[in-house]
C-alpha cells in the first residue's frame, strides 16, 4: 500500500556546509493495507524523520515514497491536494498538534473544511458528535480550548482529527508517551479498535519494548538512521546484536578489543564501536538481506 524505496535524509550543518547529518540512510520500508509496523529504536536513531518522510511532510534527500503505486515524491500542488486527506498523523505531544486559539471542535473539523469536496457535503454537527462519541470524550467538551483538557483528552482530540475522513495510512509517533500509565492503555484499545474497524495501514513508533509487540503485526528495529532488523516476532528471537541488546540490557556490555577506534568510519555497521560480537569485516558497511523469517543487516548472519 505504501512503500519508501531506498529512504535518505540528510541535514547540513548550519557552521560547516561540507558537513552532513545522515538523520535517515538507505531504508526500505513498506506496510500493507491493515497492518501496523511497529517501528523501536532510541531517541535520536530517525523515527520520526522517517514518518514524516512516509507521510511527504518532509522530502527525502534520496528515494522515493509510493502510495497504491503512485510516487509521492514527485507530486506536486492539486495532484498532492487532492490525496493528501489519506495520510494523518498523530504526534507524541497533543499540546502542540492542536491551534490554542480554536476549540476542539475547529481543530477535530478542520478536515472537513480543508477537504470539503472530498467529504460531499457532511452535516459537520453530526460529523463532531459522531467523532466525540468514538474517542470518549464528553460532548461539552468539544467546547473547550486545548489548554482546558488533560493530556489524555487532548490526545483523543488528535486522533478524532486523524480518523475524521478514514485515511489509509496513519503515523503514531509515540502517542502515549508523555500519558499516565493508566491512560495510554485507553489510548491503545482505541487505536487499535479504530484501525480494525477503518482498515487503515500505521507505523506505530515508539520506544517501547512491550508496546511494539502489543501494536505491531511486524516490528522493524531502527539505530543510527537505518532499519537493522524486521520481522514477525523478532524481539521474542532477537538476531542482531542491537536487537538482542535493548531486548536484554546489562547482557554483553563489553565488546571486544578487535577493531582499534581510529578505523570506524561512516561507512562501517552503525553498532561497530559497541558491539560485543564485531569482526573485522564489520568495518564494511552491511548491506539489508533476507534471513529466515526477517530481514536483517547485520554480516555476522548469512
Amino acid at each position: 500500500m505504501i512503500e519508501g524505496v531506498g529512504l535518505s535524509k540528510n541535514y547540513v550543518s548550519e557552521y560547516n556546509r561540507k558537513m552532513l547529518t545522515h538523520a535517515v540512510k538507505d531504508v526500505d520500508i513498506r506496510i500493507d493495507n491493515g497492518e501496523t509496523l511497529a517501528l523501536i529504536g532510541e531517541s535520536g536513531c530517525g523515527k520520526s524523520t522517517l514518518g514524516r518522510m512516509l507521510l511527504n511532510l518532509i522530502p527525502p534527500s534520496q528515494g522515493e515514497v509510493l502510495f497504491e503505486g503512485n510516487c509521492l515524491t514527485k507530486m506536486r500542488g492539486a495532484e498532492l491536494r487532492a490525496i493528501r486527506w489519506k495520510f494523518q498523523i498523530v504526534s507524541q505531544h497533543p499540546d502542540s498538534a492542536l491551534n490554542p486559539r480554536w476549540t476542539v471542535a475547529d481543530s477535530i473539523l478542520e478536515p472537513f473544511r480543508i477537504h470539503g469536496k472530498i467529504t460531499g457535503g457532511r452535516d459537520q454537527k453530526q460529523e463532531l458528535e459522531r467523532l466525540i462519541d468514538l474517542v470518549g470524550l464528553e460532548p461539552g467538551q468539544a467546547a473547550r480550548y486545548p489548554h482546558q483538557l488533560s493530556g489524555g483528552e487532548l490526545q483523543r482530540a488528535v486522533i478524532a482529527r486523524a480518523i475524521a475522513l478514514d485515511p489509509a495510512f496513519i503515523v503514531c509517533d509515540e502517542p502515549t508517551s508523555m500519558l499516565d500509565v493508566s491512560i495510554q492503555a485507553s489510548i491503545i484499545r482505541l487505536l487499535q479498535a479504530r484501525q480494525k474497524e477503518i482498515g487503515c495501514g500505521c507505523l506505530f513508533i515508539t520506544h517501547d519494548i512491550q508496546l511494539a509487540k502489543i501494536m505491531g503485526d511486524r516490528i522493524a528495529v531502527m539505530l543510527g538512521g537505518q532499519i537493522i532488523e524486521e520481522g514477525k516476532r523478532i524481539l521474542d528471537h532477537p538476531v542482531h546484536p542491537f536487537t538482542q541488546k535493548i531486548v536484554s540490557p546489562g547482557l554483553n556490555e563489553t565488546a571486544p578489543d578487535l577493531i582499534p577506534a581510529c578505523e570506524c568510519s561512516n561507512h562501517a555497521c552503525s553498532f561497530l564501536t559497541s558491539c560485543p560480537s564485531r569482526i573485522p569485516r564489520c568495518n564494511i558497511y552491511p548491506e539489508m538481506q533476507v534471513c529466515g523469517d526477517r530481514r536483517i543487516r547485520c554480516h555476522l548472519v548469512s
